[in-house]
């Protein structure tokens, strides 16, 4: 439609919620009581049916995503303003922490204690958009935070979309991990293994790491291409919903489903414009 009218109507910013019908909020894969509003007693008063609920629309649902939002402080005010100029980001359920920028930036912004300052003052924030003078290269500051009190993280992604020859496209670059993993011959990082005891419903912390950051650099970018930018970070494995589920009343594991997940979260874009 830019391409077309000068406009991009979908400029959106990421937020993150369930699609529950039951009139509570809920997004802990331990305590999960279903999408639908009769859910949570079946799976109380009907655990001997196991099997089929597993195999119904519930079994390939997930409690619902929550939205973190960068605002100065904790009042309506700065929170719909936030909203606003969409510097929020969304995630799968987990409480980690995001921050994403697009600039020139120095190599060497992150190592100074004031360089979230910094980024506001030289750059971009995620909703935003920016160009770049004659010259500059557009650089992208990204750091990730753990839950504290969840999985560690395993790596940092910036999701690059653009419109070439008549066609959309969409490139994905590892830009931070955990471990001593290296990009193999495709670009990308191996898998960073899966601590999981299914039987059990646990997992451990030995893998990934509690904050992943980057200052990373297009290899590719056009200077004269319009593009939109995002960052994605992704938590090592842990058990899914239904996996707890199968343990707390020592049921088998379902089979319409993955015995572990990885928890995600998506900023908000950054939108470059030549």
């Amino acid at each position: 439609m830019e391409s077309r009218t000068g406009v991009n109507p979908y400029t959106f910013g990421m937020v993150g919620a369930s699609d529950l019908h039951g009139g509570l909020s809920g997004t802990d894969k331990d305590n999960y009581f279903g999408a639908m509003g009769n859910n949570r007693e079946r799976a109380r008063n009907q655990l001997t049916a196991f099997s089929t609920l597993m195999g119904n629309y519930t079994s390939v649902v997930s409690p619902g995503g929550i939205t973190g939002v960068w605002a100065e402080e904790n009042t309506r005010e700065a929170i719909f303003a936030a909203l606003k100029r969409k510097e929020t980001f969304a995630t799968s359920g987990t409480r980690m922490q995001v921050r994403f920028f697009a600039g020139a930036f120095e190599d060497d912004i992150m190592e100074s204690n004031d360089w979230i300052e910094r980024a506001y003052r030289e750059g971009a924030a995620m909703g935003s958009a920016l160009s770049v003078n004659e010259g500059e290269s557009l650089r992208f500051a990204v750091q990730a935070v753990c839950d504290p009190q969840g999985a560690n993280l395993d790596r940092i992604q910036i999701v690059k979309v653009w419109y070439e020859n008549g066609e959309s496209r969409e490139k994905v670059y590892d830009v931070a991990w955990s471990g001593e993993r290296s990009p193999g011959p495709n670009g990308k990082v191996p898998a960073v293994g899966n601590t999981v005891n299914a039987d059990a419903a646990t997992y451990t912390n030995e893998i990934g790491a509690p904050m992943l950051s980057a200052v990373w650099e297009d290899p590719e970018f056009n200077p004269e291409q319009s593009a939109v930018y995002y960052a994605r970070v992704l938590e090592i494995p842990t058990p899914r919903w239904t996996t707890y589920l199968a343990a707390k009343h020592e049921l088998p594991l379902s089979e319409n489903a993955p015995a572990s997940i990885q928890e995600r979260a998506w900023t908000s874009p950054i939108f470059y414009k030549p």
